[in-house]
């Protein structure tokens, strides 16, 4: 008898074990199936993929207004579809400053399907309810994506004395006619412009480069010719046709649809072409700064307004590749190993050893100098301060910083060639 009972436990020991998994199961999939979509909220919402923004922090004085991304996603898991799901986004939020964003009305709010690929397959327009966006999706089904967005302007300043406030949003979701409205909150970070930096960039770039004009002055090099000073204007406005009319016009739409191009800078090969080319023909401290000031220049007068806080710009990448050049001096683009050698007669010049390659070598420098400071300028000084936009730095660093700065590097090692002949077609 106590044998027939122990091979009955048996047998039922596997089936106990079974019916408890089929019933865990069941019960995973009913609570999959009444959970509502998931929400993620995102502000300021990145609308360059190429150039994440921080999420959570905001630049006080922007112009132009930001986007609020609320996303819905109901896992494929999920077995019951969810119906007429209302939402309400706060347009001003509350602090303990009185510091309110302000809705950007002109913008009309919508919430779109959005596919795999990122494709845009159904959209459904909302409304703003006085402070509030609102939107009524109609359906989200398993596996569906649905963004909705709105759009509303960051403060215009910060009281005196104060660096941040802290802003909370409200966002109100209701899950169906016979839910009840649910609150979530997302906090958001308002900064001051980081003027400091831009003022002490100017102050540097300015600095250095009256200090160049010093040593030119009293002999460590000559100063500029005319001839010097025709050549680096015509390569600096010839710079402006190849950005703002082949450029943005033909060529980076095109190029920027490819993998990785718009990170290793590959339709910069013209402009640093260029920029090479100056200093092949000038060879003195102060050509890069000054070709690319006159490009600046030249492009603020035909297309984005003149702006004095924007001057520094061009100086602040230009700057280093002109301080290598006052290391290089006439040898500078050429094999010679000669460094720190400020005068140097024709003869000693030609009596020194030649290094293969150490031209090409010259180029990949100053290309490396110019990418890299013109993108770390452009992030941490330019942006922040003048277009009030705070970017992922941990991301723009190594996808946008260290690529371009290769690129231009190998841009420049190539161009110097094309530079040499170039210099001697115009020699004769």
């Amino acid at each position: 008898m106590k044998k027939a009972i122990k091979a009955a436990l048996i047998l039922l020991i596997p089936l106990l074990i079974y019916d408890i998994i089929v019933i865990a199961s069941v019960a995973q999939i009913y609570a999959q199936a009444s959970q509502p979509p998931e929400v993620v909220i995102n502000f300021p919402a990145t609308t360059n993929p190429i150039r994440p923004l921080r999420d959570g922090v905001v630049i006080a004085g922007r112009e132009y207004s930001l986007t609020m991304r609320i996303t819905l996603y109901l896992p494929e898991t999920a077995t019951q579809n969810w119906t007429d799901i209302e939402i309400m986004g706060d347009g001003i939020g509350k602090s303990d400053l009185n510091i309110t964003f302000t809705p950007d009305t002109d913008y009309r709010p919508k919430a779109t399907l959005v596919g795999p690929g990122g494709e845009v397959l159904k959209e459904v327009n909302g409304s703003w309810i006085r402070n509030w966006a609102y939107i009524k999706i109609p359906r989200v089904e398993p596996g569906e994506k649905w963004v909705f967005e709105y759009r509303i302007y960051a403060p215009r300043q910060l009281p005196r004395g104060v660096e941040s406030v802290k802003v909370i949003f409200t966002i109100k979701v209701k899950f169906g006619p016979t839910y009840e409205w649910q609150e979530l909150q997302k906090t958001i970070e308002v900064r001051r412009p980081p003027i400091t930096r831009l003022f002490i960039t100017m102050g540097i770039t300015l600095g250095v480069f009256i200090g160049l004009l010093i040593l030119g002055a009293v002999g460590f090099f000559s100063l500029f010719t005319t001839l010097d000073l025709v050549s680096i204007a015509m390569i600096g406005a010839a710079m402006t046709v190849w950005v703002q009319i082949l450029g943005r016009q033909f060529v980076f739409p095109l190029t920027d649809r490819l993998p990785f191009a718009y990170n290793f800078a590959v339709a910069d090969f013209p402009y640093i072409l260029l920029l090479i080319t100056a200093i092949a023909l000038v060879k003195k401290p102060g050509t890069a700064s000054l070709t690319l000031f006159i490009y600046n220049i030249v492009s603020e007068i035909g297309w984005y307004g003149l702006n004095p806080l924007w001057w520094a710009y061009p100086f602040a990448q230009g700057l280093p590749v002109d301080l290598y050049l006052l290391m290089r001096g006439q040898a500078v683009l050429t094999d010679k190993p000669i460094f720190f050698r400020f005068r140097i007669s024709e003869e000693e010049f030609e009596r020194a050893p030649d290094v293969p390659g150490l031209r090409l070598i010259d180029g990949f420098i100053i290309g490396l100098l110019r990418g890299f400071f013109m993108q770390v300028s452009l992030y941490t000084v330019f942006f922040p301060n003048l277009y009030r936009l705070e970017y992922l730095w941990e991301y723009v660093f190594w996808w946008i910083v260290i690529p371009w700065s290769i690129g231009n590097a190998i841009a420049g090692a190539i161009s110097v060639p094309i530079a040499e002949r170039i210099r001697e077609a115009s020699q004769y």
